[in-house]
C-alpha cells in the first residue's frame, strides 16, 4: 500500500548556524538554490545569507536576528524542497508551522520566491523596528500547565500545541523569565527558542495593517499543489482565492500554531509520511508523539542535524531516484 506524502516546513526556532552546511558543501543542486536564494535577498539585507550562515566560527553563537533567520530558514527550507522534488519526490500535500507556512506558500506556487524572500524580510524589518521583545518558551510534560502556573504565566499567552505533553509559551521577557523560575523551581523541563518577538500574541496586533499592507505588495497565484495551514487543520487549494493570502498569513502570524490538531486531522483521512524538510528535524519528531499505536504512518526528517550537519533520509548526496524510494517506501505513484 502506497501512502500521500507530506511535506512539513518548520518555523522559528528550528534554525541554527551552519544549517544545511554538508548539504551546501557535497550538493550542486542545492548549493545552485541557495545560491540563488542569496542573490535575491543579499541587496535587501545587506549581508550574503551563505557567508552569514556558513563562515568559520563557532556553531553555538545565536542565531537569532529576524531580518537574518526569516530569509536563511526559508532559503534552506525551500531549497530542500526543491533537491527532493528534483530526486523524484512528489508531495501530495505541503504542511506550515508559522513561518513555515511562507515556504509552504512559495513551494505550493501561490508566491514566487522573490516576491516571498521580499515580503519575509520586510517584515522582518517591521518586527524588529517597531514590535516590543519577547521570548518564546517550550514546556514539556506538563499537560495542566495553565491550571498550574495561573500567576507565572500572568502576561503569557500558550502560541503553539505541538502534541499533548509539548507547549509553546510566549510573552514579554520579564513575565517569561517569571515562569521559567517557577518552572525550574518544580524541575519543569523548558527550553527558550531562539526567537525574540511576540508571534502569534497580542503582542503584534498593532502591526496588522502594516503587515497586510507588506503581503499586498506581493502578487499571490493559485496553488498548484494543495497545503495544510497548522493555524487551523484548514486545506487550501487550486480553487482558493488567490486575494485570500495576505489575511490568511497575517492569521498565522497572529494566532496560535495547532500542530497536534492539524496532524490529527489528516490522520483522520488515512494514513501518510510526514518528511520533515526543515532543519532540525523538530516536525517529524512531534510526529512521532501523535501517531496512534498500530498506525502504518511515519515521521521522516529530511534535514536532521547532527552537530550542525544535515543527514537526510534519501541518501548523502539526494541525487538519486532508488535513495528517494527506498528510504521512503513510496512508488510511482508519489514519485515521477
Amino acid at each position: 500500500m502506497t501512502l500521500p506524502l507530506v511535506f512539513m516546513f518548520s518555523g522559528q526556532g528550528s534554525q541554527y548556524r551552519q544549517m544545511g552546511r554538508e548539504l551546501y558543501d557535497r550538493h550542486v543542486r542545492f548549493r545552485t538554490w541557495m545560491d540563488y536564494c542569496d542573490e535575491i535577498a543579499r541587496p535587501l539585507i545587506g549581508v550574503s545569507l551563505c557567508e552569514e550562515l556558513y563562515a568559520q566560527g563557532d556553531k553555538s553563537r545565536p542565531f537569532d536576528r529576524l531580518l537574518h533567520t526569516n530569509p536563511a530558514l526559508i532559503s534552506v527550507e525551500y531549497s530542500l524542497a526543491r533537491v527532493l522534488m528534483e530526486a523524484g519526490a512528489r508531495p501530495a500535500r505541503l504542511l506550515g508551522y508559522s513561518l513555515g507556512e511562507f515556504t509552504m506558500a512559495m513551494v505550493g506556487g501561490a508566491l514566487d520566491l522573490e516576491d516571498g524572500l521580499r515580503f519575509v524580510i520586510d517584515y522582518a524589518r517591521l518586527m524588529e523596528e517597531e514590535s516590543p521583545p519577547a521570548r518564546m518558551l517550550a514546556v514539556i510534560d506538563v499537560p495542566d500547565l495553565e491550571q498550574r502556573y495561573v500567576g507565572p504565566l500572568a502576561g503569557c499567552e500558550i502560541t503553539a500545541r505541538n502534541f499533548d505533553r509539548h507547549l509553546v509559551v510566549t510573552g514579554p521577557v520579564p513575565q517569561v523569565a517569571l515562569l521559567q523560575q517557577a518552572l525550574a523551581a518544580d524541575g519543569v523541563t523548558h527550553q527558550p527558542l531562539s526567537v525574540n518577538y511576540g508571534f502569534h500574541t497580542a503582542m503584534i496586533a498593532p502591526l496588522e495593517h502594516k503587515v497586510l499592507a507588506l503581503a499586498r505588495q506581493a502578487e499571490f497565484r493559485p496553488l498548484r499543489m494543495p497545503v495544510v495551514s497548522c493555524r487551523d487543520g484548514s486545506v487550501l487549494d487550486a480553487d482558493t482565492d488567490p486575494a485570500t493570502w495576505p489575511e490568511h498569513l497575517w492569521g498565522v502570524s497572529r494566532q496560535p500554531v495547532a500542530f497536534d490538531t492539524t496532524i490529527r486531522g489528516l490522520l483522520q483521512e488515512g494514513d501518510h509520511h510526514f518528511v520533515d524538510v526543515g532543519p532540525s528535524g523538530t516536525l517529524s519528531t512531534f510526529v512521532k508523539y501523535l501517531l496512534p499505536g498500530g498506525s502504518a504512518s511515519h515521521g521522516a526528517s529530511a534535514g536532521a542535524s547532527t552537530h550542525g550537519d544535515v543527514i537526510n533520509p534519501f541518501g548523502r548526496d539526494l541525487q538519486t531516484y532508488g535513495n528517494a524510494v527506498g528510504r521512503l517506501g513510496l512508488t510511482d505513484a508519489h514519485l515521477g
